[in-house]
């Protein structure tokens, strides 16, 4: 799980539609959004990425796989080593991160655009064969700063007496925090609250404006009908990805679909609501 977007996945939701007559009219306001008040827990999807892969890179250097599905497709993979550089994301056009290790403790810190948003701590349980990743997101000040921290189980791969962390590791979703992301009107604004406690408060027009942690990725959204609104993510005019949230008619499973730029899904998160 990276996330920008990880950008956590991603950092923020947004909202669109109907923008003229609701700046009128409080009451309307909310009505565009309304299927999505309340707190969402995100569970596991039936194509969700369940797997880290951790291996010697043929060129040199470590390979790090991310979110890799049971296909075995990996949307961001990076090839660096422990020397506390940043290394570029193949699947980001923005996203870098370096690595440092020592013993059975590893960092991980993540730079949006250059600028340092989140670092990863690794720690593997005493027999090797277990693994927490703490998020921690440099949230801008104001937001409620939580760290979150994913599980996993050792399920293959090489093993390496030199480095523990070499090998595949699957998803515990037992032992892993629980994801929580709140949606809540305030006036023609929706509030949407990330499960690391990043507070954003978007009035989406289907124009472009910058994102809250990454001004210089913009972000426009639009409602598509009641129950779904799209978002497109840009920078220097290009487009990065686009993401659709669709809240299923009896209001229980949310589900939001991440396309890279040529309209190729490589994300799907399912969320249940919980109030």
């Amino acid at each position: 799980m990276r996330l920008p977007l990880l950008v956590s996945g991603c950092l923020c939701l947004a909202v669109a539609g109907g923008l003229a007559v609701a700046q009128n009219s409080p009451k309307a306001a909310a009505e565009p959004w309304a299927n999505l008040l309340g707190t969402w827990k995100q569970v596991p999807g039936p194509d969700d990425p369940t797997t880290l892969k951790v291996e010697p890179n043929e060129g040199g250097g470590l390979k790090f796989s991310f979110g890799c599905k049971q296909d075995n497709s990996c949307p961001d993979i990076i090839i660096g080593s422990y020397d506390g550089k940043p290394y570029k994301d193949a699947g980001s056009a923005t996203w870098e991160a370096s690595f440092r290790k020592t013993g059975d403790h590893m960092q991980e810190d993540g730079y949006s655009s250059g600028k340092l948003s989140r670092t990863v701590t690794w720690e593997l349980s005493s027999d090797g064969n277990s693994l927490t990743r703490t998020y921690h997101d440099i949230n801008p000040p104001g937001s409620k700063e939580k760290d979150v921290t994913y599980a996993y189980n050792r399920r293959g791969g090489a093993v390496s007496k030199d480095d523990p962390f070499i090998g595949f590791w699957t998803s515990d979703w037992n032992k892993s925090d629980v994801l929580l992301t709140t949606f809540a009107a305030k006036g023609h604004v929706l509030s949407i609250m990330s499960p690391s406690g990043l507070a954003v408060e978007k009035i989406c027009d289907g124009e472009d404006h910058p994102t809250k942690i990454d001004p210089t990725i913009l972000n426009s959204c639009r409602f598509n009908d009641p129950y779904a609104f799209e978002e497109v993510y840009k920078k220097n005019k290009k487009v990065l990805f686009s993401q659709t949230t669709r809240v299923s008619e009896d209001g229980k499973k949310m589900l939001r679909t991440r396309k890279n730029p040529e309209g190729k899904t490589f994300s799907e998160l399912v969320f249940e609501k919980t109030n």
